[in-house]
């Protein structure tokens, strides 16, 4: 009877999207490893023996996290992405790891981790075919659910290539209702609104909870540099407000890999990710290889205080409790009364522009062959001309008080009116910068010393402070605490509780 009724079930999820509701699991965000962000889609074993999605990667991976001390701290998995399958469904429909890759099968893989206490995650699209356009699980859900609990899988992550939001709506729903009727557990990893652009306040959340989604990829693929990782930062800053209220124990937000230990990044540049991951209550699911991790980086991985953060028990997200500018304030509450808070040194300590002269504008600084470029991109512009002789520039810039200086394109007398002049130079033969003066780019200091308002975080009276970097008490402290000499695109990571309750 349950058999026939698990059925009916996937049917009804299928004809209406309706989906099975949460499933009880991840009651603190996932931590663990997936091959993605450095192994991709290497199916090439023969030239590339060491770094090729096959059953060595894997469980080469799975001792690393073991020996390495990774398992004793929280990560617990190992998952594989894309790329594994073969080309085409068994005759019973039912879908095969590539032979020549993994020879032993899927279940002996899962066995080998989960010999050594490692769960077993595994990867499949909600689309006719997986990203790397291997067979999909598109009309597959439920053959597919229970081919994957037969292998002992505790986690699978559906991507969403090849698909459809409409059919999304149902596809979604009908794979976590297929998933629950297996009657194994399986931390269902959705990709779903990673595949609906880039606002957060349309997207339905709410069905994903309801689907049994215990995660999911909100937007853009994490690449190994700087330039990802902060836009990334940027985006889980800016929708903070809207994504925390369907952000809780069972179902997070899911920021994307961790790069910390690849290299591409600064070491103070992995701090920053671990902490603001933490805050914000994304999964921790490291994207390196995890058989050559630096020791510096792996204490980053392995820090007690900061894996305390992501695993709060009162599973509140946390945020940018700051304006979007160099530097910035993140914050989570946690369970007991306390607070994680990360002070974010995102662009180093920018001076403040000096007044703006108007009226008396005789002695122009001039930039030849480039221009000084506004910082915020377009939010420095005040204006754009076309047509003027040099002359005319001048005056119209001199005369108006939102005026800094201009960009003046020699060719034909076209440029760009700029509200400040604090970005440094660019290059561009075709162009000429004049600046009003005393409008010179003041030189900007790569530390920054950054406060933290006890009032903005809910806590008044003595707060004691607690280094997460450096594992050590600071101090008690009334009114505010400022971290000195943050480093550029670093992190201080802070612990803060009322001085009466213990630390």
């Amino acid at each position: 009877m349950r058999v026939a009724f698990c059925t009916l079930g996937y049917a009804l999820a299928l004809a209406e999207g309706a989906g099975p509701g949460p499933n009880g699991l991840a009651k603190t965000p996932p931590m663990g490893w997936m091959s993605w962000e450095i192994f991709r889609c290497q199916h090439d074993c023969a030239n590339h023996p060491d770094t090729c999605i096959d059953h060595n990667l894997y469980e080469q991976t799975t001792d690393a996290l073991v020996d390495g001390g990774y398992l004793g701290v929280g990560y617990n998995q190992v998952s594989i992405d894309d790329c594994w399958e073969d080309h085409h469904r068994d005759d019973s429909g039912r879908l095969i790891p590539d032979a020549s890759r993994f020879p032993d099968g899927m279940k002996a893989l899962g066995d080998y981790m989960h010999a050594k206490g490692v769960k077993f995650g595994t990867y499949s699209d909600e689309g006719t075919l997986t990203c790397g356009k291997y067979p999909g699980t598109k009309g597959h859900e439920e053959v597919d659910a229970q081919t994957f609990a037969e292998w002992g899988v505790d986690y699978l992550k559906l991507d969403g290539c090849h698909n459809d939001k409409d059919g999304f709506k149902t596809g979604y729903p009908a794979m976590g209702t297929a998933l629950q009727a297996t009657g194994r557990d399986i931390v269902y990893s959705c990709s779903w609104p990673a595949y609906l652009g880039s606002d957060e306040t349309s997207k339905p959340f709410q069905d994903m909870v309801d689907a049994g989604c215990n995660l999911w990829r909100n937007w853009r693929d994490i690449q190994c540099h700087w330039g990802s990782l902060s836009s990334i930062i940027d985006h889980w800053g800016d929708y903070a407000s809207i994504l925390q209220s369907t952000a809780g124990p069972g179902h997070w937000h899911d920021m994307d890999m961790l790069l910390i230990g690849n290299g591409c990044i600064s070491a103070d540049e992995e701090r920053t990710q671990m902490a603001l991951w933490s805050i914000s209550a994304s999964p921790l699911i490291m994207g390196n290889d995890l058989r050559s991790v630096p020791e510096a980086s792996k204490a980053i991985l392995q820090n007690a205080d900061a894996i305390a953060v992501s695993q709060d028990s009162l599973g509140r997200m946390g945020g940018r409790i700051s304006d979007n500018v160099g530097t910035q304030v993140w914050a989570r509450e946690l369970s007991e009364g306390k607070v994680a808070v990360a002070l974010y040194n995102k662009a180093g300590a920018v001076p403040p522009l000096p007044p703006i002269p108007t009226g008396s504008c005789d002695a122009w600084n001039k930039t030849e062959n480039g221009y000084l470029e506004a910082c915020g991109g377009g939010e420095g512009n005040v204006g754009s001309f076309k047509g003027l002789t040099l002359e005319e520039a001048q005056d119209a810039c001199c005369n108006d008080p939102k005026c800094a200086g201009f960009d003046f394109k020699r060719a034909d007398g076209s440029g760009y009116y700029k509200g400040n002049q604090n970005c440094g130079k660019t290059t561009n033969s075709a162009y000429d910068g004049y600046t009003k003066p005393s409008q010179i780019p003041l030189p900007v200091e790569d530390t920054a010393d950054i406060t933290v308002n006890f009032s903005d975080v809910g806590l008044s009276g003595d707060v004691a402070v607690y280094d997460i970097w450096a594992q050590k008490e600071v101090g008690i402290f009334q009114g505010s605490y400022t971290a000195s000499s943050v480093p550029l695109h670093g992190s201080a990571f802070l612990r803060l509780s009322s001085a009466t309750v213990a630390v």
